[in-house]
């Protein structure tokens, strides 16, 4: 048996897929330098929106904790009143 015979050969050419591979690498870079600056200004927007609020998100935290806290402790409170009657 000859190889020639053997099936289809796989011809690709060389040069389209150079220059495929050439687009698809400045692309990839342009999609990245893209996602870079967009990430970057969000995060300058987010900085400046934070600066802006008259209390830093900790203390809002801390105020919602101690909220919660109460809360249950009043709910708590309530509750074994209500069972002791």
């Amino acid at each position: 048996m000859s190889n020639s015979a053997s099936g289809p050969t796989f011809d690709i050419d060389a040069r389209h897929l150079r220059v495929g591979v050439a687009l698809l690498c400045i692309g990839g870079f342009t999609w990245l330098v893209g996602a870079v600056l967009s990430a970057t200004a969000f995060g300058q927007a987010a900085r400046k929106w934070v600066a802006q609020m008259e209390e830093s998100p900790a203390e809002i935290a801390q105020k919602r904790l101690h909220q919660a806290k109460v809360a249950a402790a009043a709910g708590s409170r309530a509750w074994r009143e209500e069972q002791t009657h």
